[in-house]
C-alpha cells in the first residue's frame, strides 16, 4: 500500500510538473484609442479605399505588430462591447458585461473590488506563476494624480503593480530610489535639457523596458509570468518624443469620404451619430478635402505615437527571441477602443462604427497557433478572459458572459468564419445605443430610427438598411436576441427608451433635393418657417416638420422596460412623455392637429 501510495504521488507530482512546465508565458499589451487602419496587418484585409481614408498612400507602417499577425492569428471582427476606457477594460479584465462590474460601467468608475480577473484566475491555477500590470489601470475611480501609482488594496490578480497608475495620459516618468513621479507633456523640456535622454523617460520606452526588466527577471529565475501592459498612446494629447515628432511632418491628411458625406448630409447620419466637434473644417489654403493645420498635426503626431509602439514591441520581441522563450510565449495585442480619427466626420469613440468600437485584436503563440490564419467571427471584450484561459489550458468556475474562442483559434482553417455567431455592443451613458452584430451586419437600436448596416455591401456604413424588405430576415435573426440580451445584460438603454420599428411619420434625414445645404431641422427654424407652404418638395422631403403627416406607427417601442405599442400609450401617462414615444406614436400621444 504504501509503494502504491509513493508511486501515486510521484505520478501526479510528475503529471503537475509537466503541466507546468508546458503553461506559456502571457503578455497582453493594450493601446489606447487605436484606429485599425493604421496597422499594417488590417490594411491588407480592406480595399485601397477602405485602408486608406486620409487619402492614397497616408499610413503609418506597423511591421512588428503585423509580425504578430503573420505568426498568429489575427481576428478581423473584434469589438470594444462597449467602445469608451473604463467600462471596455472592466468587460475585457473579467468576461462580463459592464453593468455586471461594478461602476466600472461608467467612465472613470470602480471595478467591484472582489470580482475575478484573467490575472486571478491564472496565478490562482499555479504558484509558477508571478503577474504584473504595468500602465494605464482606469478601473480604481476618478483618481487622478502624478503620484499614484499601485494600490496595494486593488491588486485584482496582478501580483507587481509599481508601476500601475489609474487615469491621465502622462508624457514621461521619474523614477528615484524613493519616488515615481509623472509628468505632462508641458514638462518636457526637463527631459531633454542637461544631457538628458529623452527615451528613457518618455511613457512608452519607459513602461516597455520595465515590463521586459520584469520578463528577463522572472524568465531568469524559472518562473512563468502573466504582464499586463497598457500604453495610453495613441489617446491624446497628441505630441509624441522626436524622432517620431518630425517622422511624418511630410503627410497632408484628407478629409475622409464619409465626413464629406456627413457634413452634406447625402446621405444624412443616424441620431447618435451626432456630429458635434467632429463637424472638422477643411483648410481653406488647400484643396477641398485638406484638413485644418492643427488637426494635420495632431494626426501627424498619431501616427509617430504609433510607430513609437511598434518599434518598442520589436523591442520586446527581439528579447524574448534571445531568451528563447519566444515559443513559449502568448503574446495579445488590443486596444480599450478604437479612434473615428475624422471618419464620418467624427474624432474620438462611443459610437457603434467600426473606427470607434472594432479594435484590433491579435495573439500570437508560435507553440500552439498555426501562423497567418484569420479569424472572422465576431466576439467581443467579455469573450478575452474565456479566451486566454482556454487556450492556456486553465479551468475556472468564474461565470462569465463571453464565449471561449481558443478551439477556433486552435483548428485547422486558416481563414475561420462561423456566421451564425451574434455579439452584443452597449453604449454606457452617452447616446443611448446598442448594437447586435455579425461578422456582415450591425443592427442598432436607439431611441430614434433602427439602423441595419451591411459591412459586406456598404463597408463604409453609411446605408440604412433596416426597411429593406430583401433584409427582413436578417433583421428578425437580430433584432430579438438583441432585446432579450439588453434585458439580461442590463444594457443602461434598458432603463430608457428605444423604438424597435422605423416610425411611421419621419422627415427625412438627407439633404433636402433641391435646396443644398439644407435640412429638415432647418425649416423648423424662423428664417425658413414659409417654406413648407411655398416649396412642395420641402414637403415632400419633411412632411413631419410640414404636418403632412401625424399618424401611429406599427410595431414596437421599448418603454419602462417592456416592449409597447401605440395603444398601449392611454394606459400610462408616463409613457406620452418620453421623447421616443412622442415620435413613435404622435397621435395616441395627442399631438396631431385636431
Amino acid at each position: 500500500m504504501k509503494l502504491a501510495y509513493f508511486l501515486s504521488t510521484l505520478l501526479c507530482s510528475t503529471v503537475v510538473t509537466s503541466q507546468e512546465q508546458d503553461a506559456p508565458n502571457l503578455i497582453v499589451i493594450m493601446t489606447d484609442e487605436h484606429n485599425l487602419r493604421t496597422i499594417g496587418a488590417y490594411r491588407d484585409l480592406m480595399s485601397n479605399e477602405q485602408a486608406f481614408p486620409w487619402g492614397e498612400g497616408v499610413k503609418v507602417d506597423t511591421p512588428h505588430i503585423d509580425s504578430l499577425a503573420k505568426e498568429g492569428v489575427l481576428f478581423n471582427n473584434f469589438y470594444a462591447v462597449t467602445p469608451l476606457c473604463t467600462p471596455s477594460r472592466a468587460s475585457f479584465m473579467t468576461g462580463v458585461y459592464p453593468k455586471f462590474t461594478g461602476s466600472s460601467w461608467k467612465n472613470h468608475g470602480k471595478l467591484r473590488k472582489k470580482i475575478r480577473t484573467f490575472a486571478k484566475e491564472i496565478i490562482s491555477s499555479s504558484d509558477q506563476y508571478k503577474s504584473a500590470y504595468y500602465g494605464k489601470f482606469h478601473l480604481n475611480g476618478k483618481s487622478l494624480s502624478t503620484s499614484d501609482f499601485g494600490d496595494p488594496n486593488r491588486k485584482f490578480g496582478f501580483q507587481d503593480i509599481d508601476y500601475q497608475y489609474n487615469r491621465g495620459h502622462w508624457k514621461y516618468f521619474e523614477e528615484t530610489a524613493t519616488n515615481l513621479t509623472a509628468y505632462e507633456w508641458d514638462a518636457r523640456q526637463k527631459f531633454i535639457s542637461n544631457g538628458r535622454n529623452e527615451e528613457d523617460y518618455y511613457a512608452t520606452d519607459f513602461l516597455f523596458q520595465k515590463a521586459i526588466d520584469f520578463m528577463d527577471k522572472k524568465s531568469q529565475n524559472g518562473k512563468k509570468f502573466a504582464v499586463m501592459l497598457s500604453i495610453a498612446d495613441p489617446h491624446d494629447p497628441n505630441f509624441v518624443r522626436e524622432p517620431y515628432a518630425s517622422m511624418f511632418s511630410n503627410l497632408q491628411f484628407q478629409l475622409p469620404k464619409t465626413a464629406e458625406m456627413a457634413r452634406a448630409r447625402k446621405p444624412g447620419i443616424p441620431e447618435w451619430a451626432y456630429l458635434g466637434e467632429g463637424s472638422m473644417l477643411t483648410d481653406s489654403s488647400g484643396s477641398s478635402r485638406d484638413i485644418d493645420s492643427n488637426l494635420n498635426f495632431a494626426l501627424q503626431q498619431t501616427f509617430g505615437m504609433i510607430k513609437l509602439i511598434d518599434d518598442s514591441l520589436g523591442k520586446m520581441l527581439d528579447f524574448l527571441e534571445s531568451r528563447g522563450i519566444k515559443d513559449d510565449t502568448v503574446i495579445v495585442f488590443t486596444s480599450d477602443h478604437g479612434d473615428m480619427m475624422l471618419e464620418h466626420g467624427r474624432v474620438n469613440k462611443g459610437v457603434p462604427y467600426k473606427s470607434s468600437a472594432q479594435v484590433p485584436f491579435i495573439i500570437r503563440w508560435p507553440a500552439k497557433i498555426q501562423p497567418g490564419k484569420v479569424v472572422e467571427t465576431p466576439y467581443t471584450s467579455v469573450d478575452f478572459l474565456p479566451t486566454i484561459l482556454g487556450l492556456m489550458g486553465i479551468s475556472t468556475q468564474t461565470t462569465t458572459h463571453g464565449i471561449d474562442a481558443s478551439s477556433e483559434i486552435l483548428g485547422d482553417q486558416i481563414i475561420s468564419k462561423n456566421e451564425n455567431q451574434i455579439r452584443f455592443l452597449t453604449d454606457s451613458k452617452g447616446r443611448d445605443w446598442m448594437a447586435a452584430i455579425t461578422n456582415r451586419y450591425k443592427l442598432i437600436l436607439s431611441a430614434s430610427s433602427p439602423w441595419l448596416f451591411d459591412m459586406e455591401v456598404d463597408p463604409d456604413e453609411i446605408l440604412n438598411f433596416y426597411d429593406d424588405p430583401n433584409y427582413a430576415d436578417v433583421v428578425a435573426m437580430l433584432q430579438g436576441p438583441l432585446i432579450e440580451a439588453s434585458k439580461k445584460y442590463k444594457f443602461s438603454i434598458n432603463k430608457k427608451s428605444f423604438i424597435a420599428n422605423t416610425p411611421s411619420c419621419k422627415d427625412s434625414i438627407d439633404e433636402i433635393e433641391n435646396w443644398q445645404g439644407k435640412v429638415c431641422e432647418d425649416v423648423s427654424s424662423s428664417e425658413f418657417s414659409g417654406a413648407c407652404q411655398v416649396w412642395d418638395f420641402v414637403q415632400n422631403s419633411c412632411p413631419k416638420t410640414c404636418g403632412q403627416c401625424c399618424s401611429d406607427s406599427e410595431g414596437e417601442i421599448w418603454l419602462f422596460k417592456a416592449l409597447r405599442t401605440c395603444a398601449d400609450m392611454t394606459s400610462d401617462i408616463r409613457f406620452c412623455r418620453q421623447e421616443a414615444a412622442q415620435l413613435f406614436c404622435p397621435k395616441a400621444c395627442g399631438l396631431c392637429p385636431q
